[in-house]
């Protein structure tokens, strides 16, 4: 009798492991793009969130919600008309909690850009930065809630023209009004500084982006295993008394 207990609480523990592992599986990763880092005052620009990564069973997700914080001195005031469901993604807005709730018809899959924000910074504003961020993130696959790590984004005011492209442009002139209007020597030693910075700007900014898009514990799986633990050893505690009890009935 006391084999068959074994045999019992092995089985069980087994599928405590089975099912843990399937729930720390489901995960997926959701990144923000600006349409440009330096914007001028008074000036239209987008943010784009996507989907990637996604590990969330055969299904797929067909919903994904979060709450949008932006700084408020910086941009003017957002409506739901300001946001986009993009690839037949369903977008609503809640302005009270700044929640962006969205649905989809169909299951996604596969990498996939999921909404757009237009903002517009304020005037008078110039040499200021705000931060954009997308909190609380969590996807569905129908079966359970999956959550991403929070993303977020900075916004220089300056004289940029809302396009990645401006800063590269920037920097490109300097360097050339640099090397015409120093000697041979400060030209070599400008060229080896600008090189040196720029590949050691390049590395921070991969590795700040690498760690901002690497996923977050899934909120509710040590909860889950915990419980499940309990049921089997409650499980495993009511077998052990009804098998005594048959030991002590055939003594």
């Amino acid at each position: 009798m006391k084999n068959k207990l074994l045999s019992i609480m092995i089985i069980m523990l087994s599928i405590i492991f089975i099912m843990t592992i399937t729930v720390q599986a489901a995960s997926f990763t959701a990144t923000m793009t600006p349409s440009g880092t330096t914007i001028k005052e008074a000036t239209e620009f987008t943010i784009t969130v996507k989907v990637s990564n996604l590990d969330v069973g055969a299904n797929g997700i067909n919903s994904l919600k979060g709450n949008l914080k932006y700084d408020t001195n910086v941009f003017e005031t957002i409506s739901e008309s300001s946001i986009e469901g993009l690839n037949s993604w369903s977008a609503k807005f809640d302005q009270a909690t700044g929640e962006i709730s969205l649905t989809k018809s169909t299951f996604v899959t596969s990498a996939q850009e999921v909404f757009q924000i237009t903002f517009k910074t304020k005037s008078g504003v110039s040499g200021k930065s705000g931060n954009i961020s997308y909190s609380n993130i969590v996807a569905s696959n129908s079966e359970s809630d999956i959550s991403a790590t929070e993303i977020s984004t900075s916004i220089a005011i300056g004289e940029g023209e809302g396009n990645a492209n401006n800063t590269t442009n920037t920097t490109q002139n300097t360097v050339s009004i640099n090397t015409i209007t120093t000697n041979t020597n400060n030209t070599t030693n400008n060229t080896v500084n600008n090189t040196t910075n720029n590949a050691i700007s390049s590395y921070t900014n991969t590795m700040t982006n690498t760690t901002s898009n690497s996923d977050m514990p899934k909120a509710g799986v040590n909860d889950t295993v915990l419980k499940l633990m309990f049921i089997v050893i409650a499980v495993a505690i009511v077998f052990y008394i009804k098998i005594e009890k048959l030991n002590k009935d055939m003594k």
